[in-house]
């Protein structure tokens, strides 16, 4: 008898623990718990993956020297032929990075923590903004889950770059902007203005985000929902953002404006529409492709291919179908979604890490477009006493935990941290460099050193149009110590395939080896195949050797 209770009491238990989590996922509690183990879990690989790259060391190298000299004009400490030109348009960012080093100290782990901790804060107003659009919180919490195990946001999340700070400002504004639609006022576009304005000192990207948010606004002009004062007050308080740091700028550097429409002439800002169209698809074509020779590239084809179909499908349902209730809710997405592909074409600088921005509302768009066609098989609100209906007519919905398995799946196999720790490769360097002498050597090496120890390989490019030789660029610069990497030889016998990573340097390169050969000894090599090269598709592809040399006399 005691037995058969037990038994049917377990049967009751099961049911119920089903109940209670079905009850948490449709809830808003679930995205609480879910961040917050997101968070923790992501600490644990966080230094790990992906690997350390330069940008990372460059951003906050830069950084640290705006904290150590207290001036927010000066400029990079390890270029110095290289050309560099001080200015504002980053500065919030640098000013973010210098705090955060107060607080945690100069390591790669306190500046992936700040994308880390943005990367939390945009899935949090993600799943806020995904609220509006779905029909239940099941749904939105779906869409978050698939952004959130997405390898290429895990990528941006942890990457120390503004990737991911553009893409909370963008999920941030949309979100202030939609959630208020109904009850709009002047003070929504002032604080709208505030989040754009302020993301110029984060990085020019944040045009992606002005143009969204513009799209945005003529969407609901056209719905009656606004009025152009409320757009015109929006442009207003952007455009006095962009006159304050463009006006810090040129006090740091009167030419700020010839230098900078240089830099971008350099990258293909310039170009006329043309080149500019052309460059978008073949920066499709790169990332389906995996093709980057500086930067990682997780492979995305599914999600790509996948983007591509939610896109067909979605117009086609509202080109066919443009009278059916249940596909209106498409269209703003869709806007939003060729809003940002618009401002990347705008820009025209096509960086493969850019890729991120596209992720959030195409998942958004997604889940949206399964929960038109497919309702049945999407989350619902939770039905009064649904546990009390009859096990066959509660329908299983499969659907969701599959795509979220698929997801988990790729990126799962997708990851693949570096053979060899970044930690061990400082260590490496620090044991056989004693004190805070001069030392030349890659950019990637940069937090193994003091503020200004350092100068990288990419002031080497431009030795020979100045005149200046190997033996007096090392003599001028009081240069103690050589950090020679066998991926220089690599890229010299590859000229010019892999001249973007440090410049043209076939005229200096015989005249470093010589210099090496009569002028230094070698007090220590050592392998590394994840740091021994920054060559994105060639790192723990062979066992790179890192020769480090003492300068013993000049020539």
């Amino acid at each position: 008898m005691n037995d058969y209770k037990t038994n049917s009491s377990r049967k009751k238990a099961a049911p119920n623990k089903g109940l209670a989590v079905k009850q948490l996922i449709r809830s808003d509690q679930a995205i609480y718990w879910y961040l917050g183990l997101y968070f923790l879990i992501n600490l644990l690989f966080l230094t790990a993956f992906p690997y350390v790259h330069s940008d990372e060391s460059w951003l906050s190298g830069l950084s640290r020297h705006l904290a150590v000299t207290g001036d927010i004009g000066v400029t990079e400490p390890f270029f110095n032929v290289y050309q560099r030109y001080p200015h504002a348009i980053r500065l919030l960012f640098h000013l973010l990075q210098a705090g955060f080093m107060q607080l945690f100290g100069y390591h790669i782990f306190t500046f992936r923590l700040i994308s880390l901790l943005f990367s939390v804060a945009t899935l949090f107003f993600f799943y806020k903004l995904s609220r509006l659009f779905c029909r239940a919180a099941g749904t939105a919490l779906l869409a978050t889950l698939l952004l959130s195990l997405d390898i290429q946001y895990l990528y941006a999340a942890h990457l120390a770059r503004q990737e991911i700070i553009i893409v909370f400002i963008l999920i941030l504004a949309l979100y202030v902007l939609i959630s208020r639609i109904d009850r709009h006022h002047l003070t929504d576009d002032l604080w709208l203005g505030i989040i754009v304005g302020l993301g110029i000192g984060v990085h020019p990207n944040i045009l992606i985000v002005a143009v969204t948010i513009g799209l945005g606004y003529l969407y609901y002009l056209r719905q009656k929902k606004i009025h152009l004062r409320n757009l015109a007050l929006l442009v207003l308080v952007i455009g006095l953002f962009a006159v304050l740091f463009i006006g810090l700028s040129v006090i740091m550097d009167p030419d700020y404006l010839a230098h900078y429409a240089q830099q971008g002439q350099n990258f293909g800002v310039g170009d006329g529409l043309p080149g500019k169209w052309q460059g978008l698809l073949i920066f499709y074509q790169h990332l389906f492709n995996q093709f980057s020779i500086e930067y990682y590239m997780p492979d995305i084809r599914y999600q790509l291919s996948c983007f591509a179909l939610v896109l067909s499908l979605s117009l086609v349902l509202l080109v066919k179908q443009r009278s059916a209730p249940r596909y209106q809710q498409l269209k703003l997405p869709l806007l939003l979604v060729f809003g940002v592909n618009l401002g990347i074409f705008l820009i025209g600088r096509y960086n493969v890490t850019s890729a991120v921005f596209i992720f959030p509302l195409m998942y958004l768009l997604s889940v949206l477009l399964l929960e038109s066609v497919f309702p049945e098989q999407m989350p619902v609100e939770p039905m009064l006493n649904i546990h009390q209906l009859p096990e066959k007519k509660r329908k299983k919905k499969p659907l969701p935990g599959l795509l979220i398995l698929i997801t988990a799946v790729l990126t799962l196999t997708g990851l693949h941290p570096p053979a060899n720790p970044y930690s061990t490769y400082l260590a490496q360097i620090q044991t056989a460099i004693p004190g805070q002498p001069r030392i030349l050597g890659n950019l990637n090496a940069e937090y193994a050193f003091a503020d200004g120890q350092l100068l990288d390989y990419r002031n080497l490019q431009y030795l020979d149009d100045r005149g200046i030789t190997f033996a007096d660029y090392v003599a001028a610069e009081q240069i103690e110590y050589i950090i020679y990497y066998d991926e220089l030889a690599f890229i010299n016998a590859n000229h010019p395939r892999y001249d973007v990573m440090y410049g043209d340097l076939t005229p200096i390169f015989a005249e470093m080896t010589t210099f090496l050969a009569e002028h230094c000894e070698e007090i220590t090599v050592f392998t590394n195949s994840s740091y021994g090269t920054n060559l994105a598709p060639l790192i723990d592809a062979k066992p790179w050797q890192i020769h480090i040399f003492r300068v013993t006399a000049g020539p």
